[in-house]
């Protein structure tokens, strides 16, 4: 579960023309800027337990705002990022459904997704500010103070728990990394991230290739993304990803530089040992992440 609700959203970038006509990928920020963005993840499990078969399906929902603070001498700019609510819809057994939302006093029973809640509700409407490079690259996490105390209460010993670098590296995909140099139609580069989780180190590579305008004006960059996952020798419970597969855009404005919408699908097998049981997934995930423009 841990695993599954950390592969969360990566975000990409913004551009200016060059004389030569290749593209300068950059967000163009200024102080005072708002962006709201609405991200979906929705995940359809299928389960082999010793030779029996089963779905399941959980969709979360978040409302997440940006707020452009300062821009430092070198031009990296300084967001506070602000989690205003979170929504998660499980159906474990492929029927009923578990709802927990940040903005209702009503907990779930299920005691997996109670203690997410517990987690979520720590971290809704917490101020993270984060200094990023007009690339996209994260320079800078600022983590609340006492938070993670409250994390690791909250969790009360279970896989939902997050450490200090675990949270800063999570932080660390609401931005995409983009090229130095100026780039022209065809033009690829590569990003890569790790992320330690209770279970797990993630690692997460992706090739970006920039696609140009499609019809509506807005660029686009295509995303393929890679994951490999190592168990941790000392967790409980091994994750073992089998094999994995995905797809991607990006689409924004370049005359604004900003992200409008972005959508990754990524397929994956994976195999879970714990107490001597083994059970094998097979996941299908669907992120999309889009810009809330009513706000």
């Amino acid at each position: 579960m841990a695993v599954r609700t950390c592969l969360m959203v990566l975000l990409s970038a913004i551009s200016c023309v060059t004389v030569s006509g290749a593209e300068q990928l950059r967000w163009k920020l200024s102080i005072g800027d708002v962006l709201t963005y609405n991200v979906q993840n929705t995940m359809e499990t299928e389960a082999v337990v010793s030779g029996t078969r089963s779905r399941s399906s959980m969709t979360q929902t978040m409302r997440m705002v940006w707020k452009v603070t300062d821009r430092a001498a070198d031009g990296s700019m300084v967001l506070s990022q602000v989690i205003q609510q979170i929504i998660v819809e499980m159906k474990p057994n492929g029927v009923d459904t578990i709802r927990f939302d940040s903005a209702s006093r009503d907990m779930p029973d299920d005691p997996i997704v109670r203690s997410l809640g517990h987690v979520f509700n720590r971290i809704v409407d917490q101020e993270f500010v984060v200094r990023m490079a007009p690339t996209g690259r994260i320079l800078d996490v600022r983590i609340p103070p006492g938070l993670l105390t409250a994390l690791k209460t909250a969790a009360a010993g279970t896989p939902a728990g997050l450490d200090d670098d675990a949270l800063r590296q999570m932080l660390a995909q609401t931005s995409v990394l983009l090229p130095a140099d100026a780039v022209n139609i065809g033009d690829q580069w590569d990003s890569r991230q790790t992320i330690e989780l209770p279970l797990a180190t993630l690692e997460m590579s992706a090739r970006m290739t920039w696609t140009g305008r499609g019809a509506d004006g807005l660029a686009e960059i295509r995303y393929e993304p890679s994951i490999r996952l190592e168990p941790r020798d000392d967790s409980p419970v091994r994750v073992m990803l089998r094999k994995s597969s995905g797809s991607g855009q990006v689409r924004f404005d370049m005359e604004r530089g900003r992200v409008t919408q972005m959508e990754l699908n990524l397929n994956m097998n994976m195999e879970t040992v714990m107490r001597g049981r083994t059970v094998n997934q097979d996941i299908q995930q669907r992120t999309v992440m889009v810009l809330d423009e009513s706000r």
